[in-house]
């Protein structure tokens, strides 16, 4: 694929989140229940270990900025935020003005720091946006002091299946994102960084229309970034149709959601 094609799908998720900072933590609960439960992990991996987190730690995929406070609480004496979306470091530095934080737009697949610079790297629900994942876990490892951790949260391949299904059923294009399983993650981690612990679960959401479902989704900046996508939903005939589809596969009042997360610690070698 050429590096253009690269470019424009970064600057779709970069356009797609910036619009969404000011409704993201409204919607973003899959988000900040992640968010907490990486946080929960990465100290336990700090207790097994019989140390504390210290120094400056990177927020790589920063958002609005909702760990910053949980990190600073667990023992960070400073964090810096990255984003791809500059419209999410604007406010995640307006939210947090009181905490020695700021924040960098910037592409995680070629981080502007230079080597060595945090002890620590938190990422939360990011990744999953990167085209090259290998450039990302080198970028991570180069910034990282010797030892450092990288604390992940991805989706794995079961998220979204059934609105994947609904939407088989309606055209043949790709309206949901296709996610790496945990397996290949480990592969690409572990060229740089052992893995101190993992951890996969799946979270549903329930929603009682697809115009609730959709909403919620624009609300947090998600954007398909697959090739083979169609332009667009397709219009109210086509999203009838969707809703029909989904409702009859899953025979329920609801439509559910699946968030399949993947949370992984690891260390730089």
């Amino acid at each position: 694929m050429p590096n253009s094609t690269f470019l424009r799908q970064k600057q779709q998720v970069a356009s797609q989140f910036s619009r969404a900072a000011h409704s993201y933590d409204e919607a973003a609960r899959v988000q900040h229940f992640s968010a907490l439960e990486l946080a929960q992990q990465l100290q336990l991996v700090y207790s097994r270990n019989a140390s504390t987190m210290k120094g400056t730690w990177l927020d790589l995929g920063c958002g609005t900025g909702f760990a910053v406070p949980t990190l600073i609480q667990q023992g960070a004496e400073r964090v810096l935020g990255a984003d791809i979306a500059e419209g999410m470091c604007i406010t995640s530095k307006e939210k947090l003005s009181q905490f020695p934080f700021s924040a960098i737009a910037c592409d995680a697949e070629n981080l502007p720091f230079p080597s060595c610079s945090f002890e620590g790297i938190y990422s939360n629900l990011m990744i999953q946006w990167s085209e090259q994942l290998g450039d990302l876990f080198y970028e991570a490892a180069r910034v990282l002091t010797t030892d450092g951790l990288f604390a992940f949260a991805t989706l794995g391949p079961r998220t979204m299946h059934e609105l994947k299904g609904a939407w088989q059923e309606v055209d043949p294009y790709v309206h949901v994102n296709q996610f790496d399983d945990k397996e290949s993650l480990i592969e690409v981690c572990e060229k740089h960084f052992d893995i101190e612990s993992i951890h996969q679960q799946e979270m549903v959401q329930q929603h009682p229309s697809l115009s609730a479902l959709l909403k919620e989704l624009k609300a947090i900046g998600a954007t398909n970034v697959n090739s083979g996508r169609r332009p667009g939903l397709g219009g109210r005939a086509r999203l009838a149709q969707l809703e029909q589809a989904y409702f009859q596969q899953q025979n329920t009042d609801y439509l559910p959601l699946t968030y399949d997360l993947i949370w992984i610690i690891a260390r730089k070698r």
